[in-house]
């Protein structure tokens, strides 16, 4: 399959991730009580996975950042406040803002990577990390040829 066509793959597994993520908030509920996912993007480049999610509205101190090396995933919890906690409302019209507590586990593809070396940068309502693949070393080795 040519690079494109799994890119346009790609595309529509993402547009049908987010309309099916839209309908469901489409019900009913308390904005405060609900669970939501941030969106997230993953990049590999030949020495590092960037990882970037978009966090509008959360606070630096109200999110988490980890690293599961049993899962080999990077783990994002953090809260959004919806900024109507302390309105008395006597209807909602429109209410497609997801607030609450997050949690996101995004699994990294298949290499080594070096835990100590992540780095993160919060601005702007989008986390930015980076996440180093371990160095190899290439060594040029003779080998001898022995009968076995």
């Amino acid at each position: 399959m040519a690079r494109r066509e799994i890119e346009e793959l790609y595309w529509v597994a993402g547009d049908l991730a987010t309309l099916a993520g839209e309908l469901a908030i489409r019900r009913p509920r308390l904005a405060s009580s609900r669970e939501w996912e941030p969106r997230v993007d993953l990049i590999e480049e030949a020495h590092r996975f960037l990882l970037k999610a978009e966090l509008a509205g959360v606070r630096s101190e109200d999110l988490s950042l980890q690293y599961n090396p049993e899962n080999h995933a990077v783990v994002l919890r953090g809260t959004r406040l919806d900024g109507f906690e302390d309105l008395d409302p006597t209807g909602v019209h429109q209410l497609e803002i997801s607030a609450g507590e997050f949690s996101r586990s995004i699994r990294l593809p298949d290499a080594s990577i070096d835990p100590s070396g992540i780095r993160a940068q919060f601005r702007n309502g989008m986390l930015f990390v980076m996440v180093p693949k371990m160095s190899r070393v290439k060594v040029t080795r003779t080998l001898a040829l022995n009968p076995f």
